[in-house]
């Protein structure tokens, strides 16, 4: 099954939707004049519908929004793709770059890579959030909680941080009476057993599935925020949506990830936290430790500024707009 998608339905399994989209919007364009069309994918199948139109109309603006890359995004490698489809993948990802009037992408590395490959004007504009933001940065009240709220899996298990946080307990009996390791969301067998094997079964508390302001109202409540990527070269480019609601609360963020990854430039544009790479178990334990001297005094404060309310889903909008203008300019 695998392979059939990989090599069968390309880009993807919905690419057989083009003819019927294609078929819809005819009357729409013949009706309304200079509209502006954006595809936004992944699927990326929805990408080959701008390309279609570009073929056959003109009058029209076309912006192709990548929310994640194409031949490069980490799960594209698992598809045992055979070498006729990959260099089918190939030629429709430059054909769309190319042609598009616009690209967006959601982040500075996926920019980057489509720079190297066309000449098309790109637009960064990343996620963002529409909750409202902190309206204090003083440390919250209770245990001293590290809390890593969504999708935790086995692929993204941060052995370094257990091992951290387990040598922290070892070496202070007063951090492991008061420390607290929260998840909320799904978390794989895996991760859970990892951490009982660090001996910090009796410091985690699983939430399990939150509604959605069960989860922000965790962030907002938590002395600091979890941010765990996978340790690839392929997760450099990935900006997790949940990041902004992060700022948004102005609690510090422990971040761990691949090395010169954008969510470190992130995290250091909005002095919201500290970003470490797997290697770094030493400096991730000294900042751990800070954050609980600062607690112990009552003096965990968090971070808001400009440059978080820069994400706000109504400023992100505004650049949309901008963008498309240019476009018509």
């Amino acid at each position: 099954m695998i392979w059939m998608r990989g090599n069968l339905f390309v880009p993807d399994a919905r690419v057989g939707w083009k003819s019927r989209v294609l078929k819809g919007i005819h009357p729409y364009l013949l009706a309304h004049k200079n509209p502006t069309i954006i595809t936004t994918g992944p699927p990326h199948s929805i990408h080959l519908v701008g390309l279609e139109l570009k073929k056959k109309y003109t009058g029209f603006k076309w912006l192709a929004d990548f929310r994640d890359p194409w031949t490069t995004i980490g799960y594209h490698k698992h598809l045992k793709i055979g070498t006729r489809a990959q260099k089918k993948h190939e030629r429709l990802e430059q054909e769309v770059l190319d042609s598009a009037d616009m690209i967006i992408v959601t982040s500075p590395h996926t920019g980057r890579e489509f720079a190297s490959k066309s000449s098309t004007p790109i637009q960064v504009i990343t996620n963002g959030f529409d909750i409202t933001t902190a309206s204090t940065t003083r440390q919250p009240d209770g245990a001293f909680t590290l809390s890593h709220v969504g999708t935790l899996l086995s692929d993204r298990n941060p052995l370094v941080l257990w091992e951290v946080l387990a040598d922290l307990c070892n070496d202070d009996a007063s951090f492991k009476a008061v420390f607290q390791l929260q998840l909320a969301g799904n978390v794989s067998d895996e991760i859970i057993d990892s951490i009982k094997e660090y001996g910090l079964g009796t410091n985690l508390k699983q939430l399990g599935y939150l509604s959605h302001q069960e989860a922000v109202e965790v962030m907002f409540n938590s002395q600091c925020l979890l941010l765990i990527e996978i340790d690839s070269h392929d997760t450099k480019a990935i900006i997790p949506g949940k990041i902004f609601e992060y700022f948004a609360s102005a609690r510090p963020i422990i971040a761990i990830g691949p090395k010169d990854a954008d969510i470190e430039n992130l995290i250091q544009h909005t002095h919201s936290g500290q970003y470490f790479n797997y290697l770094e178990k030493q400096n991730l334990k000294t900042y751990i430790l800070e954050k609980y001297k600062l607690y112990k005094n009552g003096n965990n404060e968090g971070q808001l500024n400009d440059n978080i309310t820069s994400y706000k889903r109504e400023n992100l909008s505004k650049t949309l707009a901008k963008t498309i203008a240019y476009t018509w300019e």
